[in-house]
């Protein structure tokens, strides 16, 4: 009687194990799967191995404090051909740093006419972005290391086109839009969104009215291009982190549907030193990351049109002083003390244009305390001083 009973139960059990076993061999194909579409997905981007990059000698307290950190520069280029990036300017330039324990984000936006040294093998005095338009990404993280004692040797490159397609794939982003960026965007001499529309091949609606509004990929895009009537170059870069801020909140909460969307969209766009399973790596830990703070660099500094072959520049004053803050900020470094390199090039730039300390307003005040529209008039009135 015993033997007939177990034979069912024996049955039973080899059922329910059968069942275990293709739960188990359903999940791990599931997860492979996933893997094998993300995998796919990173294939799209544009990757490229740049070496090593020079850096300053550092205190090895601030390689201790640095290697906390994953930094890297994201640079938006301004090219006339779409998924170009071996040439352009680099409209934007922008230090990203996220703390490996807290995953708080920093940014910090350099003002692209900042007087720094671009020069490779030797010293050359030149507007910042003149690096990225005549070496590449490797010159520019070179140019960053150099003269803000930074340890960059990753990058990540957007066009305008990426960032468009971004925005427009999660579904657009909320701005609060000044009278005088309405200004900036329906400029009759200098029509951004008209001429985005045109390079891009989109159709395009224009921008009218100042207030809290759900702007399109175009017109967010054309939105932090914005320099004239609001800022010039600093209210230019505070509204790109504006953007920047925008989209990873609407891509924390984005569905996934507009994931695969953003991905599709975004990623055969990019041009990156990270590899594949750094971009997986980085991904899988978005949903933790957030922006603690956003920051425009130099911090005091003084807008001069200088002789030729400079021109037009944003004078840092001084370099010395704007490296300690920007380490203050960024790392929590107090009482940072810049390499003696950054001090040579502060005395350098001191040299050239006669502007020190006293020659400019800590703009970064202003920024946060008056907002953009102040910070416009309040570098006329530092031009006028300063000349």
């Amino acid at each position: 009687m015993s033997d007939k009973q177990s034979a069912p139960s024996r049955k039973q059990k080899r059922r329910k194990r059968r069942k275990i076993f293709l739960i188990v061999e359903i999940i791990v194909l599931l997860i492979l799967l996933g893997l094998l579409f993300v995998w796919l997905k990173v294939g799209m981007i544009n990757f490229k191995d740049i070496g090593t990059i020079k850096q300053n000698v550092l205190s090895k307290e601030t390689e201790k404090t640095l290697s906390g950190y994953t930094n890297f520069a994201l640079f938006g280029v301004d090219n006339r051909q779409n998924g170009n990036y071996e040439g352009g300017q680099s409209d934007v330039i922008v230090i990203v740093s996220i703390n490996n324990d807290t995953k708080k984000i920093r940014m910090a936006s350099v003002y692209r006419d900042s007087f720094l040294d671009v020069g490779q093998t030797e010293q050359l005095l030149r507007k910042c972005n003149y690096a990225y338009a005549h070496g590449g990404e490797s010159a520019a993280l070179e140019m960053l290391n150099k003269n803000l004692d930074l340890n960059l040797q990753d990058f990540v490159a957007v066009d305008f086109a990426a960032v468009t397609d971004a925005i427009d794939a999660v579904g657009g982003i909320e701005m609060d839009v000044t009278p005088d960026e309405i200004k900036g965007l329906n400029d009759p001499d200098r029509p951004i969104l008209r001429e985005m529309a045109t390079q891009l091949g989109k159709e395009y609606t224009p921008v009218t009215q100042p207030g809290k509004q759900k702007l399109n990929g175009l017109q967010a895009t054309a939105y932090c291009r914005i320099r004239h009537y609001a800022g010039d170059d600093w209210g230019r870069a505070k509204r790109q982190r504006a953007v920047i801020e925008a989209l990873l909140g609407k891509v924390k909460g984005a569905s996934l549907s507009q994931m695969s969307s953003l991905v599709d969209a975004i990623l055969p766009k990019v041009y990156t030193s990270y590899s594949g399973s750094e971009i997986i790596s980085m991904a899988m830990a978005a949903k933790e990351y957030s922006i603690e703070q956003s920051f425009g660099f130099p911090f005091k500094k003084v807008p001069e049109e200088l002789p030729k072959p400079y021109g037009s520049v944003v004078i840092p004053c001084s370099l010395e002083s704007n490296v300690r803050k920007l380490h203050e900020k960024m790392f929590d470094e107090k009482n940072y003390s810049p390499s003696n390199t950054v001090s040579a090039l502060s005395q350098q730039i001191i040299s050239i244009t006669g502007k020190d300390e006293n020659s400019a307003i800590d703009y970064s005040k202003i920024e946060e305390n008056k907002g953009i529209e102040d910070t416009q008039s309040s570098s006329e009135n530092t031009t006028q001083s300063g000349n």
